[in-house]
């Protein structure tokens, strides 16, 4: 329970500590170790891990750590260009999430959101059912968005501007967009057919595997909630 605890704190910490170092980095005359080292720091934490499950361990395990040399053996050309990385994350994650969104919207597929629902209620009305399709569709137009923004305003509008949007507005960006669809559901939703925001965290985290799955997987209804 402590380690879990631990590693939730250093989790948060890190994602506090990422946005400011990133723009204090990327808008710095002079490039920073640190900076850098937060830069690479991620891509080297996911590879490390995705190398730790694969099956032929030893082999990946070998080719991650000969890519930390090679990092290494090139340190001041990586410091100099860190922003690259920067740029690479941010446009990478929100593609994965448009692509995991776009991946639910297929006709074999339930759309991400409804399988949310579905988690809480165990079948949706046919309102319900569409009404939680587009707010998918919306999720993945955002996200797709947001990484193709981030890669115009990078070459476009310089380093600068591109630090202020992925360190300081993206996250306003989604809590809007996040709000305003709330306020559209409480409108267009019946109240019955409402889940309230805390419903959907305990539901999500306790089903992530089969929000990801595929039809085969059926999300088990979890009704046992707060309100």
């Amino acid at each position: 329970m402590w380690l879990r605890k631990a590693r939730a704190l250093a989790t948060a910490a890190l994602l506090l500590a990422y946005p400011v170092v990133s723009y204090r980095t990327n808008t710095a005359r002079h490039f920073d170790p640190l900076g850098a080292l937060f830069a690479f720091a991620p891509l080297l934490v996911l590879t490390l891990t995705a190398a730790w499950a694969a099956r032929a361990r030893g082999l990946w395990l070998t080719l991650w750590g000969g890519a930390c040399l090679t990092l290494w053996h090139y340190r001041a050309f990586m410091t100099a260009h860190c922003s690259w990385a920067y740029l690479a994350e941010d446009v990478g994650v929100m593609a994965l999430l448009c692509g995991l969104f776009l991946r639910s919207l297929r006709p074999s597929c339930t759309p991400l959101i409804s399988r949310l629902s579905l988690l809480m209620r165990g079948s949706l009305s046919p309102s319900l059912a569409h009404y939680t399709r587009r707010v998918t569709q919306l999720w993945a137009g955002l996200f797709g968005a947001l990484a193709i923004l981030s890669a115009l305003l990078f070459f476009a509008a310089g380093v600068r501007v591109w630090a202020f949007y992925v360190s300081i507005l993206t996250w306003p960006i989604m809590m809007l967009v996040f709000t305003g669809e709330y306020l559209v559901r409480r409108v267009v939703v019946p109240r019955e057919e409402r889940a309230g925001f805390l419903q959907v965290i305990l539901a999500s985290r306790r089903h992530w595997r089969s929000l990801v799955a595929g039809e085969d997987d059926a999300p088990r209804p979890y009704r046992r909630l707060p309100q």
